[in-house]
C-alpha cells in the first residue's frame, strides 16, 4: 500500500493518542487543539479504511488493528527521529571530510590544525591529501581546498588568499655565506624544477620568474624531478639546489625553523586558494565554522609572509 502524505502527517497525532489515551492530552503534547487531533485521527481511519480507536463515554480504547498500528507508528517515528538526529549531527558537529592538495595539506594545513582544535575542541577534520580533483557530488567528501585561477562552476566557493612564488634554498648551499639576490646571481646555482600536476595555466616555472624579473636569461634546470611541491621544498632544505616555491607552503620552514632563506624577489602567483563545497552544504554549521577559521588563519599567514618577503 502506498503511504500517502496524509497518513504520514497523522502519525504523530495517532501516536500521542495511543500513548496518552486522550485527545485533549495529545493536543497539549503536540501544541494543537483537541479538535485538530480528532480530525487527523478521523482522516487517518478514512485513509486506512480501518477503525483504530473505539470511543466510549468513559474511556478511549485502541482496537486490535489500532494496537498493531500503534506499534508500527511508534517504531516509524523513532526511526525518523533517529535519522533526523543523525542528519543534524552531520550538519552541526561530526567529522568534516576534506579533500586537499597533498602539498598544502602537508606544509600548511596539518601544522595549523592544532590551532583549530584548540579553538573548537569538539570538532574533527579528516584530511584526504591528494592532487586529483575530487567530485564532491559523487564522493563522500564534505569540502575541498583548491588552488586555481577560479573556482569550479557549480560549487559554493570562498576565496581564502593569494600566494607568492619565491626562490628559496638552504643556507648551507652557500658555503661563503653570500646569498644571491639577483637573477644573474641565481643563474650560477643549480635551479631545481618539478613536473607539476597542476593545470598548465597555473603551473609555475623558472622561465616565468625570470620573465617577471625583466631578464632574458634562459635558466638551466637540474634534476631529478618530482611531482609534488612539498617534496621539492624538502630537496631545497637538504641543500640540493634552489627551488621556486609557493610561499604559503614554506611558512614554517622560513619563519619558525629557519631551514630556508629567500634568494630572490617574490612574484605574484597566477592562482589563489579556495574553499569549495556543494551549495546545499555551504550553510551547515560545522562547514561555516571551519570555512571561517580557514579564511582567517590563511589570511593571517598570507599577511605575515607578504610582509616578510621582499
Amino acid at each position: 500500500m502506498f503511504v500517502s502524505p496524509a497518513i504520514l502527517s497523522a502519525l504523530p497525532a495517532f501516536d500521542a493518542v495511543a500513548r496518552l489515551r486522550s485527545f485533549g492530552a495529545a493536543g497539549e503534547a503536540l501544541n494543537i487543539s483537541q479538535s485538530a487531533v480528532s480530525h487527523r485521527i478521523k482522516h487517518l481511519e478514512e485513509q486506512l479504511d480501518v477503525r483504530l480507536i473505539r470511543r466510549t463515554t468513559r474511556a478511549l480504547e485502541l482496537t486490535p488493528e489500532g494496537l498493531r498500528f500503534a506499534d508500527a507508528a511508534r517504531q516509524a517515528l523513532a526511526e525518523m527521529e533517529g535519522a533526523l538526529y543523525d542528519l543534524k549531527q552531520d550538519k552541526d558537529e561530526g567529522m568534516i571530510i576534506l579533500s586537499a592538495l597533498a602539498s598544502l595539506a602537508a606544509k600548511w594545513l596539518v601544522p595549523h590544525l592544532v590551532e583549530f582544535y584548540r579553538a573548537y575542541p569538539g570538532s574533527q577534520v579528516s584530511v584526504m591529501a591528494q592532487d586529483a580533483l575530487v567530485d564532491l557530488s559523487r564522493e563522500p567528501v564534505d569540502a575541498g581546498l583548491r588552488y586555481s585561477r577560479a573556482p569550479q562552476p557549480g560549487l559554493h566557493a570562498t576565496h581564502l588568499c593569494k600566494d607568492w612564488l619565491v626562490p628559496i634554498a638552504s643556507p648551507r648551499l652557500f658555503k661563503d655565506g653570500k646569498i644571491p639576490t639577483t637573477p644573474e646571481d641565481l643563474a650560477r646555482f643549480p635551479l631545481m624544477s618539478y613536473t607539476a600536476s597542476l593545470p598548465f595555466d597555473i603551473a609555475y616555472s623558472w622561465k616565468y620568474w625570470f620573465e617577471q624579473m625583466g631578464s632574458d636569461i634562459e635558466p638551466e634546470l637540474v634534476g631529478p624531478y618530482y611531482d609534488r611541491a612539498d617534496i621539492m621544498i624538502q630537496t631545497a632544505i637538504a641543500g640540493h639546489g634552489i627551488v621556486l616555491g609557493r610561499a604559503m607552503l614554506m611558512e614554517k620552514d622560513l619563519f619558525d625553523q629557519g631551514l630556508l632563506v629567500q634568494v630572490g624577489p617574490k612574484v605574484r602567483a597566477q592562482a589563489s586558494y579556495y574553499f569549495v563545497t556543494l551549495p546545499d552544504k555551504a550553510r551547515w554549521p560545522k562547514i561555516v565554522i571551519f570555512r571561517e577559521w580557514l579564511q582567517q588563519t590563511m589570511g593571517e599567514s598570507y599577511a605575515r609572509i607578504s610582509e616578510f618577503l621582499y
